[in-house]
């Protein structure tokens, strides 16, 4: 599929490989983690694949794939951000 270049391009340490592999690979993880995991590795296991083909690949949007990208490049991670607002006052 043809497509633009990603802006952000996908390093990771050894370590950093491991832990997503494994974070996509649980079946006790978090959903939107897994997807976030997935993301990444794609973008990391095929630097020549669009936006478009990761997002098929870990099944979600393109807008997704281009977030978590370039969250992954800012902050190293695939946690959510903190919330904005007043803290809660019942715990879930």
């Amino acid at each position: 599929m043809q497509g633009p270049k990603p802006k952000y391009s996908i390093e990771l340490t050894t370590e950093e490989e491991r832990e997503l592999r494994k974070v996509a690979k649980a079946h006790t993880a978090a959903y939107t983690k897994v997807v976030r995991a997935r993301i990444v590795l794609g973008a990391y296991d095929h630097p020549e694949w669009s936006n478009l083909q990761i997002a098929e690949e870990a099944g979600c949007t393109r807008r997704s794939v281009r977030r978590w990208r370039k969250r992954w490049a800012e902050t190293r991670s695939i946690e959510d951000l903190p919330r904005p607002g007043a803290p809660r006052r019942f715990s879930p």
